[in-house]
């Protein structure tokens, strides 16, 4: 699942649950040197004694794995060095998306600055689908590729694959996604953390860095081979960070140091593309970047233009060394955004309207709607918002000259990938993760597939299930809220799956002012609100804000808990500490 708004304030009806509040052992916290806040923060989400503490604050990219553990790596890096002494013309096929345009982009760019003749394709979501496809390899094979690299793809794509080795052309494989029935046997190398023969310690690598594996194993064969040209693959890090945080894969282990560090070199700005999409952002420049801004403010704009234009656009901007063109490619991106966000709203509302108007569709264990003007690339991201709504897989597709093609989400524990291949009869295509699908079906089929799903899924999971928890990582007094203590969770970044912003509480405060920040549209309800509190306790006030408010605000005078994330806000050369709002409830008493 992609990054979304999932996480706007929400009324009082999830439960809150504190972490495991265990003290942590007295030499732990001397040995340190941090806080006790922090020290007990850490140890209650599993880091128990000095050197797990150590490693997660200070990550060093010494630590990162030996990327030949991954199976297929030495029949891969041995095919490039081949094809480097053969001077083969390679092709890279890659993703739209912003995981596939990053691996893209670095691979090849890496392989031209290394002296090999390279060349790269990205499918057009609208026309040819995700993955591999017969016209791709064929214009590959016109052009004269002897070997050709797929990344973030291409492990679902066996025929395909054997269709382009029947012509001559080599396949390496490097992707990330759910190892599939039947796998590309004809491909020199297959190069997937999840294959079972793999030794690689992280198997939740996304496809970029299992790109820059590559990238780090080629670099080592040509030094041993005399062949190297000396190219420092740190100036890679920043697209490793930007693929794997849109990706959504845990931000731990081997993902926390290379998303660390990429951060660093986003932050130091020394790639155009990336400059010119700052400036889009509107992100200053003395602003240091956070995994969130990657998520929310720059990865919405590179993944819009591979769900209504043409993803190549956005490999382009990462590979350009011309300023106007940099700055040309990414104000691109941001009208697609624009279109994107457009296109969403109104197939979120006609989504909406047909469950209103059928009832009866939304009374099954899961969602399956069609229509004939709804865009094939945007349905996922609709998807995901009526998943979170209804609590059930939802897939959307859209009607065009006999076939249906679109996107699926799930929720955790119910597994889209197993379910559709338990029904790909009634597929054309299909791939994906497991909460996350693209799939293409017949219109005639739509009925069958939909009568398959429910019934793969009636007895996986009960009819209903408790809401969610909302994990605290503790309740604070009024008086902790400090530039000190924001400084010392800034050093928990990045954060994201595997490792979320920590969430604490504050009970008993009085709401003092609540308005809307920001305009709303005529006749439209405000989401986005600024509040001040006072604590009665401590007479301290505080200020914050609430994006995507669901339901009514409280009102102004009313005692409330409230659940936040701390942020620092940059305005005008101004930096405030403030709360944002994740929920809230009414104040116990008595």
């Amino acid at each position: 699942m992609k990054p979304s708004d999932h996480n706007s304030p929400k009324p009082p009806t999830r439960p809150w649950k504190v972490r495991s509040q265990a003290a942590p052992p007295n030499e732990l916290v001397n040995e340190l040197g941090l806080s006790l806040r922090l020290v007990e923060l850490l140890f209650n989400r599993g880091l128990a004694d000095i050197s797990a503490i150590t490693r997660f604050l200070s990550p060093s990219l010494h630590e990162l794995p030996d990327p030949f553990q991954l199976s297929g790596m030495t029949a891969a890096v041995e095919r490039l060095l081949s094809a480097f002494q053969r001077e083969e013309k390679i092709f890279v096929f890659g993703d739209y998306d912003m995981d596939g345009i990053s691996a893209t982009a670095i691979l090849v760019d890496y392989l031209r600055r290394a002296g090999f003749a390279v060349d790269y394709s990205i499918p057009i979501r609208l026309v040819e689908g995700y993955g591999l496809n017969a016209q791709a390899i064929d214009n590959a094979v016109e052009s004269g590729a002897k070997l050709a690299i797929t990344v973030d793809c291409g492990i679902a794509n066996a025929s395909e694959i054997e269709y382009g080795a029947n012509q001559g052309l080599d396949f390496i494989v490097t992707d990330h996604h759910q190892i599939p029935a039947e796998v590309p046997l004809r491909a020199v190398a297959v190069i997937n953390p999840h294959l079972p023969e793999s030794t690689y310690p992280d198997r939740d690598l996304a496809g970029v860095g299992v790109a820059f594996n590559l990238l780090m194993a080629l670099r080592r064969r040509l030094r041993e081979a005399g062949l190297a040209r000396e190219i420092n693959l740190l100036r890679y890090l920043d697209l490793v960070a930007m693929g794997t945080v849109a990706d959504v894969v845990s931000l731990s282990g081997v993902n926390r140091i290379l998303t660390r560090f990429g951060l660093n070199e986003i932050n130091q700005s020394r790639r155009l593309g990336i400059r010119a999409l700052l400036q889009v952002c509107q992100i200053p420049r003395d602003q240091p970047l956070t995994s969130r801004d990657l998520a929310f403010r720059i990865t919405p704009k590179v993944n819009a233009v591979g769900r209504v234009a043409n993803a190549a656009s956005a490999v382009e901007l990462f590979l350009t060394d011309d300023r106007a063109r940099a700055w040309q490619l990414a104000k691109y991106l941001s009208d697609c955004n624009q279109q994107r966000l457009e296109i969403e709203q109104r197939i979120r509302k006609e989504a909406e309207e047909l469950l209103a108007a059928q009832p009866e569709l939304a009374r099954g264990r899961v969602i399956l709607l069609a229509a004939e003007d709804w865009h094939p690339g945007v349905v996922g991201i609709v998807a995901t918002r009526i998943m979170e709504i209804h609590d059930k897989p939802v897939l959307l597709l859209a009607r065009e000259n006999g076939v249906a093609r679109g996107s699926g989400r799930s929720r955790p524990g119910l597994n889209l990938v197993q379910a559709l291949e338990h029904c790909q009869e009634w597929l054309l295509r299909f791939g994906g993760h497991t909460q996350a699908v693209g799939l293409t079906v017949a219109e005639e089929n739509l009925d069958r597939l939909r009568d398959c799903l429910n019934r793969y899924f009636t007895g996986i999971e009960p009819e209903s299930r408790q809401p969610p928890e909302l994990l605290l990582d503790g309740f604070l007094e009024a008086a902790e809220i400090s530039p000190e203590l924001w400084q010392e969770l800034e050093r928990l970044q990045p954060f994201g799956q595997g490792n979320p912003e920590p969430v604490f509480a504050l009970a008993g405060m009085e709401l003092k002012s609540i308005a809307p920040l920001g305009r709303s549209g005529a006749g439209s309800t405000p989401r986005h609100f600024r509040f001040t509190l006072f604590c009665p306790q401590h007479k301290r006030r505080l200020s914050g804000v609430a994006f995507n408010l669901e339901g009514p605000p409280p009102k102004a005078g009313s005692l409330l808990d409230l659940a936040f994330t701390l942020e620092e806000n940059h305005w005008q050369g101004q930096r405030e500490l403030r709360l944002k709002l994740v929920a809230f409830r009414p104040a116990e008493t008595g």
